[in-house]
């Protein structure tokens, strides 16, 4: 009888946890940029804190999202969706600081959905089921199983 490997359910837990702290964050720099441009000028300095935050915490995402396709046996894109969701942060950071706000309000909102999105996949997402360690046991022909 060939050995079942089941997905390994760490890494979707790990994705999980990263992308709800990712939102978490993204919610919060929403809020301190609406606190300081109503004039609560001292909040600027935790929403660019908050903004290296974030970088560092999209950036874990990255392996987290490889890690759910070997060991966890789950899809490709989201290393893909990880990648632009980190490029955004940054490009969002970059433009930040360099105080372009007529591109960094929209990005920022952009950033929100998609970070929501992930978020949202992550805990719908539900690990395969598990097959045999040599691969299916039914024989593939041309024309389907036999």
């Amino acid at each position: 009888m060939p050995e079942i490997r089941p997905a390994r359910r760490w890494p979707i837990a790990l994705l999980r946890t990263l992308t709800t702290i990712v939102l978490l964050q993204v919610l919060i720099q929403g809020a301190l940029a609406g606190g300081f441009v109503t004039g609560d000028v001292n909040l600027l300095g935790l929403h660019s804190a908050n903004a290296i935050l974030l970088i560092l915490t999209s950036t874990a995402l990255l392996p987290a999202t490889i890690l759910l396709v070997r060991p966890g046996r789950g899809p490709w894109w989201p290393i893909v969706f990880g990648v632009v969701l980190w490029w955004a942060i940054v490009m969002q950071a970059g433009l930040g600081f360099a105080r372009q706000v007529g591109l960094h309000i929209p990005l920022g909102m952009a950033i929100m959905g998609l970070t929501a999105a992930l978020c949202w996949w992550a805990f719908a997402y539900r690990t395969p089921a598990p097959v045999p360690a040599g691969g299916p046991s039914a024989p593939f022909t041309a024309g389907g199983p036999s």
